[in-house]
C-alpha cells in the first residue's frame, strides 16, 4: 500500500526533462558557435599579430648580430641569445595556435586535416569519413586533436602494422574512432597523451572509451556533442 502511494504521488518528470533538454540543446549550440568564433579570432590574432611581430624582431636581431659581430663580440653574443629566445617563443606560439585551432583545419576542413595527419603517420592508416555536415570549430579542433594524438601514440608505442580512423555523425554526436592492430596495453599513467585527450573531450561534455588489452587491438572511441 505504501509503495502504491509513493508511486501515485511521484510527479511525472518526463515533460519537465524534455523542456529542459529543449532549452539546453540551443544553448550548447550557441556556446559551441561562440567558442569556435573565438578560437578562429585568437588564431588569426596570434598568426597575423604576435607571430608576425616576433618574426620581424628576429630578423632585425639577426641583422644587428651580423653587423656588430666582429667589432663588438659581447654585444653580438647578447644578440645571439636574444635571437634564440625569440625563435623559442615563436615555436611555443605555433604550438599554442595548433592546440587551439590548428591552421590546417581552416585550410582543409576536418576531413582534409584528418587525411593529412593520417598520411604523415608511420603506420598504414585507413581513413573512413561519413557525412559530417557543419561542425562547430571547437568540435573540429577536438576531433583533430584526438586523431593526431592517438595516431602519434600508435606510431610511438603500439608496434602496429595498420591503423584505421573513422568519423561519423549520429544524432547530433560526432563519433571518432581510432584503432590499431598493435600490442595493446595502453596505459594513460605513462604519459601517452590519453589524459590530454580525456581533458579535451570532457571540456565539450564528450565521452572517451578505450579498450587496449595486452596483445591488442587498441580502440579509442570518442563521442563529441555537436548540436547545431
Amino acid at each position: 500500500m505504501w509503495r502504491d502511494l509513493v508511486c501515485l504521488r511521484t510527479p511525472n518528470r518526463g515533460p519537465v526533462v524534455a523542456a529542459r533538454t529543449a532549452r539546453v540543446s540551443p544553448s550548447r549550440a550557441d556556446v559551441l558557435d561562440a567558442h569556435g568564433a573565438e578560437l578562429r579570432r585568437i588564431e588569426r590574432d596570434l598568426h597575423d599579430g604576435a607571430q608576425a611581430g616576433l618574426v620581424a624582431v628576429a630578423m632585425r636581431l639577426g641583422v644587428a648580430r651580423d653587423l656588430l659581430g666582429a667589432q663588438h663580440p659581447v654585444v653580438a653574443e647578447l644578440l645571439r641569445e636574444a635571437l634564440e629566445g625569440a625563435e623559442e617563443v615563436m615555436t611555443e606560439l605555433r604550438d599554442v595556435v595548433r592546440a587551439g585551432y590548428p591552421p590546417i583545419l581552416a585550410d582543409r576542413g576536418l576531413a582534409g586535416a584528418v587525411d593529412a595527419v593520417a598520411a604523415r603517420t608511420g603506420v598504414t592508416t585507413d581513413v573512413r569519413l561519413g557525412e559530417l555536415g557543419r561542425l562547430p570549430a571547437a568540435v573540429e579542433a577536438a576531433a583533430y586533436f584526438v586523431v593526431a594524438e592517438t595516431l602519434a601514440n600508435t606510431t610511438k608505442y603500439s608496434r602496429a602494422r595498420r591503423a584505421r580512423v573513422g568519423l561519423t555523425r549520429r544524432d547530433g554526436t560526432l563519433v571518432v574512432e581510432v584503432a590499431d592492430d598493435g600490442v595493446g596495453g595502453a596505459d594513460e599513467r605513462n604519459g601517452t597523451g590519453i589524459v590530454g585527450i580525456r581533458r579535451r573531450v570532457a571540456a565539450l561534455d564528450g565521452r572517451v572509451a578505450i579498450t587496449s588489452p595486452i596483445g591488442g587491438p587498441t580502440v579509442v572511441t570518442v563521442e563529441l556533442p555537436c548540436a547545431s
